[in-house]
């Protein structure tokens, strides 16, 4: 996507942008003989001038990656790194590129851990988008630079595509990408027909495949942090006596949702006899065993720290709409209540093993027996797309699946 005033104006406008990515879908099908530029950016060896378009720079014939186009709007491009040091074995370094959420991040780590162990020689720069929008958050920076595979960390304006979400606009990264450096977005392909995220992300990197699905790698400093250990010293205290301790995540920032009886099901979970924590705001902030993470005090990466630190100590269960939790406690090994508040038949793309799912909707890509299928009365219409489960169904559902 180049950076042009014409661009800027045809995706600033959404009806002109469906006219012309359409068009441009009808042209490359109708006259398929017309070369084809890749969806991304890469750098070769070569120092991108500012101004300049950004162009591939690694001779085509030598096959280092490949596109896959079942629609000219869904093309994906998987690299083949070996391919590209072939050609040049002296390529510098590599430089990765993000623009997406933390949850995004977190199926990518797998991968990161498995691509430094191959190419061991070569420095990791981390280049991130610095906005916030629907698919972007530039927290995900924070990670990296607890992220042992990576030297570097900077930070790039980036523009987003109203409808290819795969296409942003990366040359303000190039700025500062040293010369000789392999750049690459990090991107996975999705869809039905992908078994799973992390998979995707494995074959889009030129890694072999693995067994299974990788659950997500996690990064904490051996000291925690003062926030850390102050929360943790005061959940300890005020958790001694309870079932176990109940995180809830019952927001999701992809889908615009949040759960409205927050408040409801956290004082139910605790008349249950368990102790609640959440970092969705609503809670009963006067109960002493109700505790609300402040996320302006609590970095993402603690927050996963001190639920990793209360795992030693209690039994720790999440539950959690389909958002970064999901994710996350996959990384953390605890067992989730995930509840599926929207259909997506792509959620196969996105489970692990750990999720227990309530859905209104069968999904046959999720093992059955994963499933928790929710009847019509125990949930309301938020909108036309999406559901609320009623809080005393949720408990039901919870204490059915690991109270046993």
């Amino acid at each position: 996507m180049q950076n042009t005033r014409f661009h800027s104006f045809l995706y600033s406008v959404r009806p002109l942008c469906v006219m012309y990515e359409t068009l441009r879908w009808l042209v490359h099908k109708i006259l398929f003989f017309i070369p084809s530029h890749t969806p991304v950016w890469y750098q070769f060896d070569k120092k991108f001038e500012p101004g300049q378009p950004c162009r591939e720079t690694l001779p085509i014939n030598n096959r280092w990656y490949r596109i896959s186009r079942p629609l000219y709007r869904h093309e994906h491009v998987y690299y083949n790194f070996e391919n590209a040091l072939q050609v040049n074995p002296q390529v510098k370094g590599l430089a990765l590129i993000f623009f997406m959420g933390i949850g995004d991040y977190l199926y990518t780590t797998p991968m990161l851990e498995a691509l430094k162990r191959k190419y061991p020689h070569l420095p990791f720069y981390a280049y991130v988008g610095a906005g916030f929008d629907r698919n972007n958050s530039p927290l995900v920076g924070k990670l990296l630079e607890n992220n042992p595979h990576f030297e570097k960390v900077f930070y790039f304006q980036g523009q987003r595509h109203p409808l290819i979400w795969k296409n942003y606009d990366y040359s303000d990264a190039f700025k500062n990408i040293p010369e000789g450096f392999l750049a690459a977005p990090v991107y996975y392909d999705y869809g039905v027909h992908i078994p799973h995220r992390v998979k995707s992300l494995f074959e889009t990197f030129g890694l072999p495949p693995v067994e299974g699905v990788s659950a997500p790698v996690m990064y904490f400093p051996q000291t925690p942090a003062e926030v850390v250990q102050t929360a943790l010293a005061e959940i300890a205290s005020r958790a001694q006596n309870k079932k176990g301790i109940v995180f809830l995540q019952l927001d999701s920032r992809g889908s615009s949702y949040t759960y409205p009886y927050m408040g409801d099901l956290a004082r139910g979970l605790i008349d249950e006899g368990y102790f609640v924590m959440s970092v969705t705001k609503g809670g009963p902030l006067d109960n002493p065993d109700y505790f609300e993470v402040d996320i302006k005090k609590f970095a993402i990466n603690e927050t996963w720290h001190l639920l990793s630190l209360l795992k030693e100590r209690f039994s720790v269960k999440v539950i959690a709409v389909n958002s970064v939790f999901w994710a996350a406690s996959a990384g953390l090994h605890l067992p989730n209540l995930g509840l599926q508040h929207w259909v997506d038949k792509k959620v196969h793309n996105l489970w692990y093993p750990n999720i227990e799912v309530v859905t209104d909707y069968f999904y046959p890509h999720l093992p059955k027996e994963k499933q928790i299928m929710a009847p019509p009365e125990s949930y309301s219409p938020h909108n036309h797309k999406i559901i609320d489960y009623k809080p005393d169904w949720v408990i039901k559902w919870f204490k059915e699946k690991f109270e046993k």
